[in-house]
């Protein structure tokens, strides 16, 4: 801030006022411009299926958002309009939530001869991605 610092010596004009601003990282939220960013957790069953979430926004409402079948983890999703808005002009940013597929860690038994009677029905192979000249 232009001559809002300190008078000089012997009576010289203020100097200039310099401020230095610290963000502290957030555990769930992070920011890109006027992005905001997040990684959201969904059952196997979710991604498989399809299922509605419930999206924590920053203001802490919650928005309500489709997930379709099929969808798989690393899946980007945005709600528009629901991020920061922007200090140059007349318009928000976007809210762009990542979705992470949980696998569970234990089963119960029943649990378990329903996955492997599903295996049985599928290939179980996943399809191998050939890479090309330069990755």
């Amino acid at each position: 801030m232009k001559g809002e610092g300190e008078a000089g010596r012997n009576g010289g004009s203020k100097g200039d006022l310099y401020i230095v601003i610290h963000i502290k990282r957030h555990s769930i939220y992070s920011r890109k411009a006027e992005h905001v960013l997040c990684d959201i957790p969904i059952t196997i069953t979710g991604a498989t299926l399809g299922t509605e979430i419930e999206v924590p926004m920053v203001d802490g409402t919650k928005e309500k958002y489709r997930i379709p079948e099929g969808t798989q983890t690393g899946t980007k999703f945005a709600i528009k309009n629901k991020g920061f808005k922007s200090v140059n002009g007349n318009w928000r940013g976007d809210f762009v939530f990542t979705v992470i597929v949980q696998t569970p860690k234990k089963l119960t038994r029943e649990q378990r001869d329903l996955l492997l009677e599903l295996a049985k029905t599928m290939d179980e192979q996943p399809p191998i991605r050939k890479k090309g000249i330069f990755g």
